[in-house]
């Protein structure tokens, strides 16, 4: 799993050849994606509202997932777990202080942030199949700690418990999002801004250190770059954008489950992703999708919501044997064929 440290070597984790700069072409599609769900789902019923408001909370934690990967070629699979630390944060400074929900939003971002650069340490010395499991185990130990102790529910003492039979509390939504429907659009104005802000992110000097460094370390040190500082600022990213939708969840719900929380859905996060494709910023929204609504669809259908994994197994075995690039490229490659079919250009 881990980059070679030559540029001579071959990339594991380097993008498919032209795809980053075809990835650039499908912004057209994200924005087309957020504006048919801002116009359709207001017109659903309650139920599917808040699958699609969590399937955006997953979808801005799923950037950092497709961060790490696709930019420094680093698997983290502790995705679910850090929305859930991001989650925890919220719900804490928001019973704790009492304030807008925009302020604690914020913070919960920025803690996570933190806790995402203290989990990228590792990096510095760990590659590949180490810090793959290092991330894992701290998805389990935070999985037992949540389990155990349980989120912030109004109480007092750092953990924030209510004790004895008194009734829990729920995290106040913002002022402006109070429905149900208000709050979707909300979460999707705060996805909008999140994607944006990744795209920016990734497009400055910052971005290029990442991509001197994912073409091997001598070339990120032959051209000055530092190659600790680039990394930790990837993995404080990657922890804000899980924060920021761990918060979301935690007020679309009002309160988090421990039990929602298992590892196994930090994997499960992470094969999406590849299988929607980590080069693209669309990927993210579809990993989102296939999280959250994918499962919801089959069981409206009368389908075990659980046969999803079985799918998702198999789309994963054909995303790595025969489609690198993922669902996002082959739309990608999809709408370009159509354009050009249509403008009479041969490919």
């Amino acid at each position: 799993m881990a980059m070679s440290e030559t540029s001579r070597t071959p990339l594991p984790h380097a993008a498919p050849r032209g795809f980053l700069a075809a990835a650039a072409s499908q912004h057209g599609g994200l924005i087309t994606a957020f504006f048919l769900m801002a116009l359709i789902v207001p017109f659903l019923g309650s139920y599917w509202i808040k699958n699609f408001t969590s399937m955006i909370a997953v979808a801005i934690a799923a950037q950092g997932v497709a961060l790490l990967h696709a930019r420094l070629g680093f698997v983290s699979l502790a995705g679910i777990a850090m929305m859930g630390v991001g989650g925890w944060f919220g719900l804490r400074l928001a019973h704790a202080t009492g304030l807008p929900f925009e302020i604690v939003l914020v913070l919960a971002a920025l803690c996570t942030g933190a806790a995402g650069v203290l989990l990228g340490l590792p990096a510095l010395k760990h590659r590949g199949l180490i810090y793959a499991l290092i991330t894992l185990m701290f998805a389990a130990g935070f999985h037992v700690v949540v389990s155990s102790i349980g989120f912030p529910d109004g109480g007092s003492g750092f953990w924030g418990r209510i004790d004895g039979s008194a009734e829990r509390q729920l995290m106040a939504r913002p002022a402006i999002a109070a429905s149900d429907l208000a709050y979707f659009l909300y979460a999707l104005a705060i996805a909008a801004a999140a994607f944006t802000a990744t795209h920016i992110v990734t497009k400055s000097a910052v971005g290029r250190a990442w991509a001197m460094i994912r073409a091997g370390d001598a070339v990120a040190h032959a051209a000055g770059v530092r190659i600790g500082v680039a990394r930790a600022k990837a993995f404080g990213l990657a922890g804000a954008l899980a924060g920021v939708g761990g918060c979301l969840l935690a007020g679309s719900i009002g309160q988090l489950d421990g039990r929602s929380f298992d590892p196994v859905q930090s994997l499960l996060l992470y094969g999406l992703v590849i299988i929607a494709g980590p080069w693209s910023l669309a990927a993210a929204l579809i990993a989102g999708f296939l999280y959250r609504m994918f499962p919801a669809i089959l069981d409206s259908w009368g389908v075990d919501g659980d046969i999803a994994i079985t799918i998702f197994g198999l789309a994963l075995i054909h995303a790595i044997v025969s489609a690198p690039r993922g669902i996002a490229g082959q739309l990608h490659d999809l709408t370009s064929a159509i354009q050009n079919r249509f403008s009479g250009v041969d490919r």
